[in-house]
């Protein structure tokens, strides 16, 4: 029981205390990149690859596109990725924007289907001569 306690208080005191790291990605374009990451994961596995290996490799190039994108590297995005998870709180909400932003996304290439009226008179056509 005093294990679990101790375990408990390391993390409560780990969680709060750390400080901002120098090189930090903005909260307001963490968002934006963690949503491009997403969409690159799913197109990855959208591509149905041979291997894991070339599934890795068709990742990493994305995300080697979408750090130069948004000018930032791996090595930045996994310190601030690290601090915003230790922020529990800050990393709920920016979570909550990644989520609208992939929704948005969606339905912005999705094709509306065209709504068939099933109750309305077909028009008609030749009349059919019975046999």
């Amino acid at each position: 029981m005093r294990l679990i306690i101790l375990l408990l208080a390391t993390l409560l005191i780990a969680c709060g205390s750390e400080k901002k790291p120098a090189n930090l990605i903005e909260q307001d374009k963490m968002p934006v990149i963690l949503a491009d990451i997403h969409e690159a994961e799913a197109h990855v596995n959208n591509m149905h690859l041979g291997g894991q290996d070339s599934s890795i490799l068709a990742y990493q190039r994305l995300r080697w596109k979408i750090m130069k994108q948004h000018q930032t590297d791996t090595t930045t995005f996994r310190v601030s990725l690290k601090y915003y998870i230790s922020h529990p709180n800050t990393f709920k909400s920016i979570y909550e924007e990644v989520k609208i932003l992939l929704e948005n996304r969606r339905k912005a290439v999705q094709i509306p289907k065209p709504k068939i009226d099933t109750l309305k008179k077909a028009p008609k056509s030749h009349p059919v001569k019975p046999l």
